[in-house]
């Protein structure tokens, strides 16, 4: 006997009605337990499953699945029949719009007369619209593409100039009349609190004046008053900047005010919000139900693996992601198992999302040349003393180890101990955790003061102790000579970086008494004060100071410096190549003119851990470069926080040298 179930739609309640022998239906335990995946409900003889209305004909899609797989046949009433016809003509559409896309990505479509004049219009609006900055062809590009998607991600390496991007397209979307569909008069910019700024001084950059702007920092008191005052205001700012940690906070407020007003949301370092079952990442899918238009911005879009793609798609079309992107999350975590960005899979996934993602390389944005130079310092005997005793130690606990891992703190906290007593010996004094800055994470857990193998040697420790009172670190000594004879007379800027920041202030009251004043970007300062450094600092009329002293973890991300410094001295590095590029990216960016020399200057202790950082940095810095310029690039193939080759190499660079 043929089982036979009708499906129909109750469309103001959104449920699908299950009639005809739904006694079978739920007397089958695995077709029962299939369905409470659909969240069904009963009533009497019928089956009601709910949906949303972008979501209708999946659901049914999923039901009429089950039902076959189980030996129902389905009957669908005459109304699920029309919307599956419209749900096919947009499909349709949509596969056009998408091919559309891809043509203008790929900058092919020149055999398109409608798209070429929509170009030109869109061009006219932007010269008009943006009098004071003038976007570089991929800009152009990247802007049209944006503005015709709508919703789309926008991966240019860091300085690119994707804010200016962005507001190419807002401007064109703001012009089209009121009752068009894609007309948005709202910004909402979700991102680090260091972006702030930038995009409040990149509008004004733009547009000549500037914004109306709110901020929502994500303090819970500042948040409660803000509710009424601005999002749910009757006029409210045209800009709104929320911290990508308040969006959960505000989820339901920023629904509403999405509903009330037509807004262009964007995701600004997006990678932030990778993890799909993170709070943040949830709560900026729900919030991108309401946008009229979606934007993702980020660098580095898969710093961990192609999964992390899934939650920003997730983002970007919070319908249809699944299809777009042609796999499924466990999917896209074998495929960064693999570690083969050349795999068939891979090039088909890369192709699924192309008509929705722009990304501008390092090698497209054609920036002058670099200079880089190492400046070698020879340690003072005391400081040569303390290091080579504490490399002793360590090398010997290295090799009896048989060592060739880093996985634990242990060995971490050699290294960073080594790297203290190469730059400063007066380091050693205090735990590590009050040297590092607060915004490293990849040191979370150290806790190790003076390490034991320090405290049963009393001549040692009263050495390091002399030389916290006394001694003045060779690399401050070249420092202030560099800046003496190459910058300040010059009247030029210097950034000095340092993952110390116990160096950071103590570099800063050392060149206070040699008469050079600096102020310090590191991540105890707070976000206004960093702003009013970075805003005179950015100045080239303004010598009130010639000198920051930073720290990578602290302003790696949405801050531009190049507008008025052109040097960049590195005190010491780590191991970690991405903050590594991303502290060079501040300075190198667009906008610098043709002939703009860029410096930077690494200061290396001689026979010293420096040396074998800058190697091996120097090979993963090869190496990333490479993966920087795929359209996908796979940043988990560089490894930041494994050091098991710097190891190896201190091994066989101290056995050259002993």
């Amino acid at each position: 006997m043929t089982k036979s179930i009708s499906i129909s739609v109750d469309k103001n309640a959104k449920r699908l009605l299950m009639t005809g022998n739904t006694t079978d239906v739920l007397n089958n335990n695995r077709m029962r337990i299939s369905l409470r995946r659909l969240n069904f409900e009963q009533q009497d003889s019928t089956i009601m499953i709910p949906f949303e209305t972008q979501n209708q004909v999946e659901v049914l899609q999923d039901l009429q699945q089950l039902l076959t797989k189980f030996g129902f046949v389905n009957e669908l009433s005459e109304q699920i029949k029309s919307d599956l016809e419209n749900y096919s003509r947009e499909e349709e559409h949509f596969r056009e719009f998408s091919e559309k896309a891809r043509k203008i990505r790929n900058d092919e479509f020149e055999d398109s007369p409608e798209l070429i004049s929509d170009f030109d219009i869109f061009q006219q609006v932007v010269k008009e619209k943006l009098p004071r900055r003038v976007l570089y062809k991929l800009q152009l590009l990247s802007a049209y593409h944006l503005a015709f998607a709508q919703s789309a991600c926008n991966f240019a390496v860091p300085g690119a100039g994707k804010t200016s991007i962005v507001y190419a397209a807002y401007a064109y979307l703001k012009n089209l009349p009121s009752d068009d569909a894609k007309h948005v008069d709202k910004l909402l910019i979700v991102g680090p609190l260091s972006s702030f700024s930038p995009w409040e001084t990149e509008y004004e950059a733009c547009f000549g004046s500037k914004p109306i702007s709110k901020r929502l920092s994500g303090d819970s008191t500042i948040l409660r008053r803000h509710k009424e005052e601005h999002l749910y205001s009757t006029n409210p700012a045209e800009l709104t900047l929320i911290y990508h940690g308040g969006v959960d906070t505000l989820q339901k407020e920023i629904i509403d005010f999405l509903k009330n007003n037509k807004t262009m949301v964007v995701v600004d370092e997006a990678h932030r919000i990778k993890n799909p079952e993170g709070v943040w990442g949830k709560s900026i899918v729900e919030i991108a139900k309401e946008a009229r238009s979606r934007v993702v911005l980020t660098g580095t879009p898969v710093p961990n693996g192609y999964e992390d793609l899934y939650n920003l798609f997730q983002f970007l079309y919070p319908y249809r992601f699944k299809d777009l992107l042609g796999f499924h999350f466990g999917n896209l975590i074998d495929m960064t198992k693999s570690g083969n960005p050349d795999s068939d899979r891979v090039r088909q996934f890369t192709k699924n999302i192309s008509p929705y993602f722009i990304r501008i390389k390092k090698r497209d944005l054609k920036l002058p040349p670099t200079k880089e130079r190492i400046i070698e310092v020879e340690m003072d005997p005391r400081q040569r003393e303390i290091y080579d005793f504490i490399e002793t130690k360590y090398i010997r606990s290295f090799r009896a180890n048989g060592s060739a891992t880093i996985k634990d703190f242990l060995n971490k906290a050699k290294l960073i101990r080594l790297r203290q007593a190469a730059t400063n010996p007066a380091l050693l004094q205090k735990p590590i955790e009050e040297t590092l800055d607060e915004e490293d994470e990849t040191t979370f857990g150290i806790r190790e003061s003076i390490p034991e193998e320090f405290q049963d040697d009393s001549v040692i420790l009263a050495k390091i102790r002399d030389y916290s009172s006394t001694g003045v670190p060779r690399k401050f000594e070249e420092i202030n000579k560099l800046l003496n004879d190459e910058i300040i007379n010059r009247k030029q800027k210097a950034i000095i970086w340092t993952i110390f920041i116990q160096n950071a202030k103590g570099l800063q009251n050392y060149l206070e008494n040699q008469g050079i004043s600096s102020k310090l970007l590191i991540g105890e300062v707070d976000q206004i004060d960093r702003e009013k450094i970075v805003e005179k600092f950015n100045d080239p009329r303004n010598l009130e100071f010639q000198v920051v002293i930073a720290n990578p973890f602290a302003v790696a991300e949405s801050i531009s410096l190049h507008k008025g410094c052109h040097n960049a001295i590195y005190m010491e590095r780590d191991y970690n190549c991405s903050n590594f590029l991303q502290s060079k990216d501040r300075i190198h960016r667009v906008g610098l003119t043709e002939n703009q020399e860029t410096n930077y200057y690494y200061l290396l202790s001689k026979d010293s851990i420096d040396e074998v950082i800058n190697d091996r940095l120097g090979l993963k810095v090869e190496r990333m470069e490479k993966i920087i310029d795929e359209d996908i690039p796979l940043f988990k193939r560089i490894d930041n926080a494994d050091e098991t080759d710097l190891i190896k190499a201190l091994i066989e660079n101290y056995a050259r040298r002993t």
